[in-house]
C-alpha cells in the first residue's frame, strides 16, 4: 500500500508540525468556553472522541436541534458521507456507498441502526427524535464489535438515561406552517437513594404538502389522513437502579404510533405512467386511498455488574421488540379515470418480533492492557403479507410468508501500551447468520377466471453463512493536541436467497466481504477551542451484492458482482471562540463496481415478464433479453453522491445579564446519486441537493423561544425512489419550505 503509507507519512508530518504550533497558541482564546469533551459509547465503553480510532461523527441533543435533525433521514444533512434517501416501507441508508439500495425489507441493510443498544431492522426508520441523548454515525465495516451486515457502517441513537440529579425535566411546544404543532417533554424521577425513573413523550401533527385531486377523494374513508400528513405519538419510561454495591439496572420501554396517510410520491417523468400524473410536484393523482400505519414497541434492559469490585464489568444487554406495518399504496400514482394502462392497488402488512441478547466482558480503562469479550444472539421472525391487485383485470397476486433471520457471535479486543502513547489493538469477530423461509409458503395468484384454480408459486429457502473479520488497528498519541491511527478491518455482510418461481428453483447469492484500510489524524488547536479529524480509507470488495433482474425466471434477484473498489477522505471541524461556533464536515467518495453485465430493465418495452427464450424456443412463449445486457464494469455504486458537506455557524450575543440571542445558519450539500447500476438520467438519477436551514434563539434562564426555517430556499428536488429500477417506478420529493416557532423550558 504504497498510497496509505505515503499518506501516514504526511500525517506524522502533519502532527509534528501541529505540535509546536499548538504549544506556540496557548495565549489565545481562554479554556472557560473551550469545546466540551465528547464521549463514544459505540465500542462498549465511554471513549473520548479525539483518542477513538474510528471514523465517527457524534451529535448531542442540541447540535440536533440547532441542525435541523428532527428524524434519522436528516443525518444525512449533519454527517458527511452519510447518504439516507426514502424507498416507501424502508429508507436506503448508506455510508460511503455501501448500505441497502433495495426497498424489500427482506434484504439485510450494509449499515447496522442501533436504538439502545439494540439492532434495528430496515422497516420503521421514520419515527421522529425526542429527548434524545446521543447519536453516534461510525463510517466504515464495524467488523468487531457490531459484527455482520454492517459493511458500510453502524449508526447508534441512545435517548437520555435517568439520573439521581433530582427532580428536573423540560418541555416543548411547537407551531409551524402546514397547520404543524407538537409538544414533548421529560421528567426526571428520582425514587429514592437507589432508584431513578424518567418519562418521556412526543406528540407531533402535520397536514400534507400535497393535494390529491384523484377520483378517489369522493370515496375516501373519513378517518384516513391524506397522502404525506403526518399524525405521531411517542412516549417512553426509563428505570435506573443501583440496588447494590457495584450493580446498575438499566429499563426502557418506547411505545411509538405513527400515520402518515400513505407515502406520496410521482412517476418518474420519462416512465409511461407519467403522462397521466399532474405536472406540479405538490399535486398528487390518486385513484385509491392510501395508509401507511406504524406501531413499534421497544423494550430493553441493560445490567452492568462490577463483579467484586474488581473493576471487570459483566454487561448483559436484552431486547424484545414488536413492530407492525399496514401500508396501502397507488402504485402507480395515476387515476384510473385517466385513459392509459391500468392502476395498480396494493396492500401490505408486516409484523416483526426481533429479540436480542449481548453479553460483554469489559476490563478496567486503565493500565497499559485492556480487553473486551462478547457474545451475541439475534432471533427475528418477520411475517409479510401483500396483496397485488390490478383494477382493471380481476388478478391479485398474493405472496405471505414468514422469514426468520438468525445470527450468533463470539468477538473480542485486545489494546496493549507498546511504548508509552503507543498502541496496539486487535479484535476478532466469528458470526454464524441464517436466513430462511420454511417450506410450503410463498405466493398464491388467483387469475380471476371462472373455474380456473390458483397458482402457488413455493418462496421458501434458505442461506446459512459464516465469517471471521475483525480489526488491527496502531493508535499513535504524538502529544496532548494529535492522535495518529492505521488500521486495516474487515467486514462481513451475510448472503441470502431469491425465491423460486414459475417452476424454477430458487437461487443463493453470496455473502460480501470487505477490507478496509484507513489513517486518520485527529487534532486539537487553541487550547481545546477547534478540533479536526482528518482521514482517508481504501476499501477492497468481493462479492458485493447488488439488485439485478434474472432473465431466466424474469424476476428481480440479488446478485453478486466482482471485485469493487471504494476511496475516498473525511474531514470534520468544530470551533468555539467566545460567542462564535463553527462546524463542519466534508467527504469524497469514489466507487467503482467489477466486473458485470446485466439486462439493463430501463430499456426493456413496457410489460415484459416472459422468461429468456431458451435453445430452440422463439417468442412469443417467451423473450429474447440478449440484446438487453449491457456491461457495467466501473459503474458507480448506488446512492454514493461523491461529495457531501455540511456546514453551520451561530453566534451568541448577551443581551442582557442573563439573556442570550443566537442566531444560527446552516448548509448541507448531498452530490448526485444514481438509484440503479444501468446510470439512466432520466430514470435513475437524483440530482444534487444544496439545503439551507437557519434559528434564531433567544434565551432567559430557563426559557428559550426558538424561531426555525427548513428549506429556507424551497428547493425542490427529488429525494428519493420507490423500488429503483422497477415498473412502476416512483419519485419521492424533498420536504419544502417549512418554518415555525418552537417554546422550550427547564425545570
Amino acid at each position: 500500500m504504497k498510497t496509505l503509507g505515503a499518506v501516514a507519512a504526511s500525517l506524522a508530518g502533519l502532527a509534528a508540525f501541529c505540535a509546536p504550533v499548538a504549544r506556540a497558541q496557548q495565549a489565545g482564546p481562554s479554556s472557560s468556553d473551550a469545546l466540551t469533551e465528547i464521549i463514544v459509547t459505540a465500542e462498549r465503553r465511554p471513549e473520548n472522541l479525539q483518542t477513538t480510532p474510528i471514523a465517527v461523527t457524534v451529535l448531542s441533543a442540541d447540535e440536533l436541534v440547532q441542525k435541523g435533525v428532527v428524524q434519522m433521514s436528516d443525518l444525512q444533512t449533519a454527517s458527511p458521507s452519510l447518504s439516507i434517501t426514502p424507498a416507501g416501507l424502508t429508507a436506503n441508508v448508506n455510508i460511503r456507498g455501501i448500505g441497502l439500495d433495495s426497498g424489500s425489507p427482506s434484504v439485510v441493510p450494509g449499515v447496522a441502526t442501533y436504538r439502545e443498544g439494540l439492532w434495528q431492522p430496515p422497516i420503521l426508520t421514520t419515527d421522529s427524535f425526542y429527548d434524545i441523548g446521543s447519536v453516534e454515525i461510525l463510517r466504515g465495516p464495524q467488523g468487531t464489535f457490531v459484527g455482520s451486515n454492517s459493511t458500510g457502517g453502524a449508526i447508534f441513537i441512545n435517548s437520555r438515561d435517568p439520573d439521581f440529579n433530582g427532580l428536573h425535566g423540560d418541555v416543548q411546544a411547537q407551531v409551524g406552517n402546514y397547520s404543524e404543532w407538537g409538544t414533548q417533554g421529560a421528567l426526571n424521577l428520582p425514587i429514592d437513594d437507589a432508584w431513578a425513573a424518567r418519562v418521556a413523550f412526543a406528540v407531533h401533527e402535520r397536514d400534507s404538502f400535497y393535494t390529491n385531486i384523484g377520483s378517489q377523494l369522493t370515496a375516501v374513508p373519513q378517518q384516513f389522513n391524506p397522502p404525506g400528513a403526518l399524525d405521531e405519538k411517542n412516549a417512553r419510561f426509563g428505570l435506573l437502579g443501583k440496588p447494590i454495591d457495584d450493580l446498575e439496572i438499566l429499563l426502557k420501554v418506547e411505545v411509538n404510533d405513527k400515520s402518515t396517510g400513505g407515502y406520496a410520491y410521482k412517476p418518474v417523468p420519462t416512465t409511461e405512467y407519467a403522462p397521466y400524473a399532474s405536472p406540479d410536484p405538490w399535486v398528487l393523482n390518486y385513484d385509491h386511498f392510501t395508509l401507511n400505519d406504524e406501531l413499534g414497541v421497544r423494550t430493553s434492559l441493560k445490567i452492568d455488574w462490577d463483579i467484586a469490585g474488581s473493576g471487570v464489568t459483566l454487561r448483559s444487554i436484552s431486547g424484545d421488540q414488536f413492530m407492525c406495518v399496514h401500508n396501502v399504496y397507488d402504485n402507480d400514482g395515476t387515476s384510473s379515470t385517466l385513459p392509459g394502462p391500468p392502476a395498480l392497488v396494493n396492500t401490505q402488512a408486516i409484523i416483526e418480533r426481533p429479540l436480542t441478547q449481548e453479553f460483554n466482558l469489559i476490563s478496567p480503562s486503565t493500565g497499559p492492557l485492556q480487553w473486551i469479550f462478547g457474545t451475541f444472539y439475534l432471533h427475528d421472525i418477520r411475517e409479510v403479507v401483500l396483496n397485488i391487485q390490478s383494477q382493471a383485470i380481476p388478478v391479485s397476486i398474493v405472496p405471505d410468508f414468514t422469514q426468520i433471520l438468525e445470527s450468533a457471535a463470539v468477538f473480542g479486543q485486545v489494546s496493549y501500551q507498546i511504548v508509552p502513547r503507543l498502541q496496539l489493538q486487535v479484535g476478532l469477530r466469528y458470526t454464524y447468520d441464517k436466513n430462511s423461509v420454511p417450506s410450503g409458503e410463498g405466493v398464491t395468484i388467483n387469475l380471476g377466471i371462472p373455474g380456473a384454480p390458483p397458482i402457488f408459486a413455493n418462496s421458501s429457502g434458505q442461506e446459512t453463512d459464516s465469517a471471521t473479520t475483525g480489526k488491527v488497528a496502531l493508535n499513535w498519541t504524538v502529544n496532548d493536541a494529535n492522535f495518529l491511527y492505521a488500521f486495516a478491518a474487515k467486514g462481513f455482510k451475510a448472503g441470502g436467497f431469491n425465491p423460486g418461481s414459475a417452476g424454477f428453483p430458487q437461487s443463493n447469492f453470496a455473502p460480501e466481504t470487505v477490507w478496509d484500510y484507513e489513517l486518520g489524524w485527529k487534532a486539537n488547536f487553541f487550547e481545546d477551542h477547534l478540533r479536526t479529524s482528518l482521514g482517508g480509507f481504501f476499501n477492497n470488495y468481493t462479492d458485493l451484492q447488488v439488485g439485478a433482474f434474472n432473465p431466466t425466471t424474469a424476476q428481480a434477484t440479488l446478485i453478486n458482482t466482482g471485485k469493487s473498489i471504494i476511496k475516498g477522505g473525511e474531514f470534520e471541524l468544530h470551533g468555539r471562540f467566545a460567542g462564535l461556533h463553527v462546524d463542519a464536515g466534508a467527504a469524497y467518495v469514489n466507487s467503482r463496481l467489477g466486473a458485470i453485465s446485466l439486462v439493463n430493465t430501463e430499456a426493456l418495452p413496457p410489460g415484459t415478464t416472459l422468461p429468456q427464450c431458451a435453445s430452440g424456443a422463439v417468442p412469443p412463449a417467451c423473450f429474447d433479453y440478449n440484446p438487453y445486457i449491457v456491461n457495467l464494469s466501473g459503474s458507480e455504486n448506488p446512492f454514493s453522491p461523491q461529495w457531501t458537506f455540511n456546514a453551520g455557524v451561530e453566534y451568541e450575543m448577551p443581551i442582557a445579564a442573563s439573556d442570550t440571542l443566537t442566531p444560527r445558519i446552516n448548509y448541507s450539500y448531498i452530490g448526485h446519486q444514481w438509484t440503479t447500476l444501468f446510470e439512466e438520467r432520466a430514470t435513475d438519477y437524483l440530482g444534487s441537493q444544496g439545503l439551507w436551514s437557519g434559528s434564531l434563539t433567544y434565551q432567559h434562564k430557563e426559557w428559550r423561544v426558538q424561531a426555525y426555517g427548513l428549506n429556507l430556499a424551497n428547493k425542490v428536488y427529488v429525494s428519493g425512489q420507490t423500488s429503483p429500477g422497477t415498473n412502476p417506478n416512483n419519485e419521492f420529493f424533498g420536504n419544502p419550505r417549512q418554518y415555525g416557532l418552537r417554546v422550550y423550558r427547564t425545570f
